[in-house]
Parts: structure tokens; sequence; C-alpha cells
């Protein structure tokens, strides 16, 4: 006769070899929206437009998923007056590739808010003059902000939106970098 000790390892063996683990839910989302700058990069360009493509990892019943960004921030020109000239910059673009968590504050439910942060790297592009300046900046920042998934059969809607900040990756004016602040909305679609 099998002691007690045997059976309870056996019983132990069987259901951890029948359970099966929780699975990584993976989806991809596909956003735009409009983009604001703030700080100093609103005193050289006008409001903005973003492209958004995403891929997000999480575990059921996890309220926390890990999630990839690649974005697109393009920018209008403004007038502006730099030594007391009249100046103008033309279009301008930053592209992002951040990695962020994402807290989901209700997790359950067709209606779920977040709060999104994370760090990325930044390649901006402004140009003052189509012809004669354009300066290149590749430099780290980071993001935070908050959203709301809308749930769908077989797909969410989002909306969110983000204060990206890169330090000393903004136009050099005055002797001296300016930060890139923005803050894009997006509205997209996750499957």
């Amino acid at each position: 006769m099998p002691s007690f000790r045997t059976l309870v390892a056996v019983a132990t063996v069987a259901l951890a070899a029948t359970a099966t683990p929780a699975a990584a839910q993976l989806s991809f989302g596909l956003g735009g929206g409009y983009t604001s700058p703030s700080g100093d990069l609103n005193q050289y360009q006008a409001d903005g437009w973003n492209a958004l493509a995403t891929v997000q990892a999480g575990v059921p019943l996890l309220p926390v998923a890990l999630r990839a960004d690649l974005q697109y921030n393009s920018f209008g020109g403004k007038n502006f007056d730099f030594r007391n000239v009249r100046d103008q910059t033309d279009n301008s673009r930053i592209i992002s590739g951040t990695v962020n968590a994402v807290w989901q504050v209700v997790p359950a439910g067709p209606i779920k808010p977040y709060v999104i942060g994370g760090v990325g790297y930044y390649a901006s592009t402004y140009n003052r003059d189509a012809i004669t300046d354009t300066f290149d900046e590749r430099r780290f920042g980071w993001n935070a902000g908050a959203g709301v998934k809308f749930g769908l059969s077989g797909a969410s809607l989002f909306i969110e939106a983000r204060v990206h900040n890169v330090s000393d990756g903004g136009l050099p004016l005055n002797g001296g970098r300016t930060n890139a602040r923005y803050i894009p909305v997006t509205v997209g679609i996750f499957f």
C-alpha cells in the first residue's frame, strides 16, 4: 500500500504535468492622431500629427503588460524671433522607438483604463530653413501617459495621450540645446 507521502507526490506531479501555464497574449496595434508640441519645442514648431505601430505582450489575470512602440510625429513650421530677427522653421519630425510598461487600472470589462510609461530612443530632424539649416539629433528620452481600451469582438479600440520628453534633444538655439517635449493624442485599434 502506497504511503500518504507517495500519494501526495504523485498527485502533485500529475497536477503539475496537466496544468497548462497561462499563455502570453500578444496583440498588435495601429493608430494615429494629433500631436501638440510643448515646452521649448512649442516655440518653434506648430501642431502636427502622429502614426503608431505597436506590439503588446501580457499574461492573463495580470494587470501589467509590456509594450513596444514605433511612432512617427510630424510638426508644421512656425514663425519666431531668433536673435531679434524674424525666422521660420519648416516641417520637422521625431521618430521614436520605446519600450513601455502598461498597467491596466481595471483589467476586466469592456472598458479598460490604463497608465503607460517607459523609455526610448528618439531620432529628430529639425529644418530651420529648407535650403541651409537641418539639425539631426539622436537621444534617449522617456514617456508617460494614460489611455482607455474599448473591447470589441476580436479587437480593441484605444485612445491615449502621453507626454514624450527628449532632454537636450531640441533645436540648438542661443548656444545651447532645448528639450523636445510633445504630447501625441492617438486613436487606434489592437488586433
